[in-house]
């Protein structure tokens, strides 16, 4: 991440908004004051593989993109055949989703995952969760994979794609890395670990866990 959005962060989370950083990130962006450095505007290849591979049966299914950010994933996503719905609490990602893809069959949704829809409580087939939780403070660690889990419907699944680290390392940077203890929460909140796979990106670790609540 740049200096710059380094320190809207550190100013956000100074002042007790946590998540009132990201609206400011995409609005510096619209206005050519910054740039959105996760923003590939294409899906993410790591989704796109894993979806080829898994030749998911999607009709009448219902997915979730947390943090959505432009759009690209969900889009992946409803092209596959699922209804997805798709959320980000920065109003401008949200607007600009509906710009790029005005004929869409996404829902997008101003939403906070740390205060989301009750209607969302296990109604999800498939929810996708992409380093969300590492850009927000540790200390809403339990609160945020809660949410994240408690979205999962009954024999439902949750992809967690994220930059990993040994538990015995430090968390540092944005998005801080996490490791397989720290992921073993999703087990408390009711889901059981499908697959687990580590992969190198740009010389960092990466992991990509499927996880599934039982019926």
């Amino acid at each position: 991440m740049t200096n710059d959005i380094s320190r809207l962060i550190k100013d956000a989370w100074n002042k007790g908004d946590p998540t009132g950083w990201f609206e400011q990130v995409y609005a510096r962006a619209e206005s050519g004051e910054g740039v959105i450095p996760w923003a590939y505007m294409q899906p993410n290849p790591h989704l796109v593989e894993w979806l080829e591979r898994k030749h998911l049966l999607v009709r009448h299914k219902q997915a979730l993109v947390i943090g959505c950010g432009l759009g690209d994933d969900a889009e992946a996503l409803a092209k596959l055949g699922f209804g997805v719905t798709a959320f980000d609490i920065a109003e401008t990602a949200i607007r600009r989703c509906k710009e790029r893809f005005p004929d869409s069959m996404v829902e997008y949704r101003v939403a906070n995952l740390l205060a989301p829809p009750d209607a969302w409580g296990k109604k999800f087939d498939f929810v996708l969760e992409c380093r969300t939780i590492q850009s927000l403070p540790y200390t809403l660690f339990e609160q945020a994979t809660g949410a994240i889990a408690g979205f999962v419907a009954a024999e439902g699944s949750l992809l967690v794609m994220c930059a990993g680290r040994e538990p015995d390392q430090e968390r540092r940077g944005i998005p801080w890395p996490l490791s397989r203890v720290e992921l073993d929460v999703m087990k408390t909140h009711g889901l059981t670990e499908k697959h687990f796979e580590e992969f190198i990106e740009r010389g960092a670790r990466q992991f990509r866990v499927e996880y599934q609540r039982t019926a």
